[in-house]
Formats: C-alpha cells, structure tokens, sequence
C-alpha cells in the first residue's frame, strides 16, 4: 500500500545493468554515509508495513496514529474520514515530508552513485528503481511540475542527483505535499457515505483483516529480501570480477 524519473546524459546511462556500475567505485566511508541517509526513509518504510498490518484495527479507534505509521492514499481517504481537518492536514504533511531532504542529500551528494546503491540494497527490478527509470526520461523537461505532482521517494532522490537546488525543491515539494493532502480531504468528503460503510466494516472484522494483512506482508517482505540477496550476490560478482579484470590487465609483475 506504500507510495510514494530523464533523455540527455541520465543516470540510466550511468548504471549499466549488464556491467559495471557507479555503485563499484562507492568507498566504504561513502557507503556507510549512505546508510545513514538512508535510514529514516527505511526507517519509515518499515513503519509503513506497520501501519499496513493494524490498518483494521487503527482506523476507527487511532485514526492519527495510523496516519503517521503510513500516509499512502488508501490510508488517506480513510483517516481523512475520521480526523478533523487541522490534524489530517499538519500530521499529514510531517508525515510524507519527512523523509524528503534525506533522499534528496542522498541524490546531491551522491549523483548516479546513489540510484546504483539503491538498486543494489533494494534490487534492480523494485517499485522505486523502476519508478525511477522511467521518471528520469522526463526530469530534465518538467523535474519541477513532476516533483509537484508526485513528491515520493523517487522525485526526491531524482531531485538531489539533477542538483535541483534547494528552496524550490523545498517549495515545489511542500505544495505538492499540501494540494494532495486536499485533494484526498475533498475527495474523502464527496464520498462519506461509502467510506463510511467500509470503515464500519474493516472495523467490525478488524481482526481477520489484521491476520490477512500480516499475511500479506510476510510474503511482501520475503520476496523483496529475497531480491535484494540476488542483487546483492549480483554486485559482488561483479565486484570480484573487475579485481580479476584489472589483475590480469596489470600483467606479472616483476620480482
């Protein structure tokens, strides 16, 4: 349920799938910064999938709480029935903003390096490396209209590799962050009665929809570790074959 893009010279060219990366030339030191960039947006994807398992039982009885463990539009349409407007709308915007200029340090410090990590921790073929893929044809034209339309991880990150600077990044983001926020309200409210009739449903069978869901992820989470093991094994053959490659490039060596 979790949310959250180039054709000059674009990172797509800079990270060879088949080959070497941007990602073998990333030191120890800039891998470990990496991580810790990276850890309040993973930090709160992983309480996303939280806010995923107890939607059932959080959206009647916690209906902000739920909305700080995870803000995807499902989750929106639900809680903006539930919670006065003032509420929906600053939890909401510290929600999803959050996580944003640690994503978009992590692209302006990083460039093409960081969406070769990205893939590497999260795998080739994840929602936001391919979001991100075909994302990047466009940023060039309309970066700042696509940042206002869907400021998630990946137009972040995007932002920060282009060197977006920083006030309109912060501006564009936040007014897209808002304009979806009322539009979700407004949408919310032409359709009380439905979302309504749902919520006393979730609500009544709050804890079969809490079992499926924790299902649900289990199996979200196993295939997504089971792809980043391959990518993973993918990157250090790789890396292993570079250092054969320049062994035998370097020739014997004299005694």
């Amino acid at each position: 349920m979790d949310d959250d893009g180039r054709d000059d010279p674009t990172t797509a060219d800079a990270v060879d799938a088949e080959g070497a990366s941007p990602d073998d030339e990333i030191s120890d030191a800039d891998r470990r910064r990496m991580q810790l960039l990276a850890a309040v947006p993973v930090g709160f994807a992983l309480a996303a999938y939280a806010g995923q398992i107890f939607f059932a039982a959080l959206i009647a009885r916690a209906p902000l709480l739920l909305l700080s463990l995870n803000a995807t539009d499902p989750i929106l349409l639900g809680v903006a029935h539930q919670a006065p407007l003032w509420a929906f709308m600053a939890i909401g915007v510290i929600r999803l903003f959050i996580t944003d200029p640690f994503l978009y340090r992590l692209g302006y410090d990083y460039g093409p390096n960081a969406k070769a990590y990205l893939a590497a921790e999260l795998g080739p073929r994840n929602r936001i490396i391919r979001a991100m893929d075909w994302l990047e044809r466009w940023f060039p034209r309309v970066g700042w209209l696509l940042l206002f339309a869907i400021p998630g991880y990946p137009m972040c990150l995007l932002s920060g590799i282009t060197r977006m600077r920083q006030l309109p990044f912060v501006v564009v983001n936040l007014a897209g962050t808002v304009t979806r926020l009322a539009l979700v309200w407004w949408v919310a409210d032409l359709f009380s009665g439905p979302l309504g009739t749902v919520i006393d449903f979730v609500n009544r069978y709050s804890i079969p929809f809490t079992v499926v869901m924790f299902v649900l992820v289990v199996v979200q989470t196993a295939r997504n570790q089971h792809r980043a093991a391959n990518a993973e094994r993918a990157r250090i053959r790789r890396e292993h074959e570079a250092a054969e490659q320049r062994r035998i490039d370097a020739g014997p060596q004299d005694c």
